[in-house]
């Protein structure tokens, strides 16, 4: 840690760590990818335990899958659905599903990933989130394992599939490399 580390908010460490795993993961390594999720959950827990209910929703979020990726499944659940009372993300819906799932609350999983929304134009996720809920709701015992899989894998081909296909430039303003936060 360097000098001019504390000058730095914990807020923007956090997205940087973030946008920092997230690129890890798109290029396959994944260990340089958990190593930024665990940089990006500590500072987000530094950054919310001092905006309190002050938090962007865009950050919550961040915060969320952060905490998924990390296992911590009770606080990505807790953040997410913090977020979703302040704003509809997609990512959110998907990402606290997922958490919900991992934690044993199959119907909550279920409620989270058909609510997600339809104008997200993300029809690879949105596909595997209304599968995996017809499937929990079908099911007297799913199996909430093989759900979260078909789930990560959907939204990593959608990640990859956005990467590809997305312009870097429209006009004169830049896409937004994250839809909704």
């Amino acid at each position: 840690m360097g000098f001019l580390d504390r000058l730095i908010s914990p807020a923007r460490k956090a997205e940087h760590a973030f946008e920092r795993a997230r690129d890890a993961e798109m290029r396959g390594d994944f260990a340089k990818a958990e190593e930024q999720f665990s940089t990006a959950s500590r500072a987000f827990d530094e950054h919310l335990a001092e905006a309190g209910a002050d938090a962007k929703p865009s950050r919550l979020v961040m915060a969320g899958i952060s905490y998924v990726r990390m296992g911590r499944d009770r606080d990505a659940l807790n953040t997410l659905q913090r977020c979703l009372s302040l704003k509809d993300i997609p990512d959110a819906f998907a990402h606290a599903g997922y958490a919900a799932a991992k934690l044993g609350l199959a119907r909550e999983a279920a409620a989270f990933w058909e609510a997600y929304p339809k104008w997200a134009e993300q029809p690879v996720t949105a596909q595997a989130l209304r599968e995996q809920a017809e499937l929990i709701r079908e099911s007297e015992s799913p199996d909430l394992q093989a759900c979260c899989e078909a789930v990560a894998k959907a939204m990593h081909q959608q990640d990859r599939r956005n990467r590809q296909s997305r312009p870097f430039r429209r006009g004169r303003q830049r896409v937004p490399r994250n839809r909704g936060y």
